[in-house]
């Protein structure tokens, strides 16, 4: 089976990276039953250091420029197709697509299709304040008829918190019983599933944690990058619109 060269580009954080390489392991032995060394694809992992923009966007300039050339080195390696492990960088999804030759899976736009396929229409969506004030997720739920419903302003900053814990090695109980109560709330609000839009929150949350339907971004993202690696999606996992010099154009104030 030929399977296209995987390039990642990692480090946003870098405990979510390996991670979600393990999740492509996992997913080449469920998805076509690989056993032997031989029977996995090519992947190259970028381990990319960015100024922190877990709790705002302080240095967007020197951010996306770094996040470009980080992608330009992944698609200089030689890799057919190229993805990202980190939500709240895909903000600068659209300066990055324009900048490489290569495909980009887009995270946003695989989770809302893996969403919409489990029939789902009115989710909590957990993610740093980066992500929910930027609305980086908003065209490809929107597209695909997804409410999205969030963390009121106190919970969230709870949330930040959570996840800049995560980032320094600390995965507390305490933490975990508190997204359990920001998931009650969202609850309460009309949402049927759980979107965990940062890579950092499946380290210390798991599905096993509560009883409404999870859906972790790492295990969506690594699923599609395995499909398309093996042929068994194409492009309509990647963010056509986004890759458009129109699209660059609308938002390149915005991003740069």
């Amino acid at each position: 089976m030929k399977k296209k060269i995987i390039g990642v580009l990692g480090g946003m954080g870098p405990e979510s990276t390996a991670i979600y390489y393990h999740a492509l392991i996992q997913q080449c032995q469920k998805q076509y039953g690989a056993q032997h060394d031989q029977d996995y694809p090519e992947i190259f992992i970028y381990n990319l250091p960015i100024p922190n923009i877990v709790e705002g966007l302080e240095k967007p300039n020197e951010t996306l420029a770094q996040l470009i050339k980080g992608a330009k080195k992944i698609d200089s390696i030689g890799v057919d197709f190229m993805v990202m492990p980190c939500n709240t960088a895909h903000y600068f999804y659209p300066g990055m697509a324009k900048s490489i030759s290569i495909p980009f899976i887009c995270i946003f736009l695989a989770t809302a299709k893996k969403i919409k396929s489990k029939g789902y229409t009115k989710v909590g969506f957990l993610a740093t304040e980066t992500t929910v004030k930027y609305e980086s997720y908003e065209k490809d739920f929107e597209k695909n008829n997804i409410k999205l419903i969030f963390p009121d302003q106190n919970d969230q900053k709870k949330l930040t918190k959570i996840i800049m814990n995560i980032l320094a090695g600390d995965k507390l109980d305490a933490d975990k019983e508190t997204i359990k109560q920001i998931i009650e709330r969202l609850k309460s609000k009309g949402a049927k599933a759980i979107v965990l839009a940062c890579t950092d929150l499946p380290i210390l949350f798991k599905q096993k944690d509560v009883d409404i339907e999870i859906f972790d971004t790492i295990e969506i993202l690594a699923e599609a990058t395995v499909k398309y690696s093996i042929g068994k999606i194409g492009n309509e996992i990647l963010e056509q619109e986004k890759n458009s010099p129109a699209y660059f154009n609308k938002y390149k104030s915005d991003i740069i």
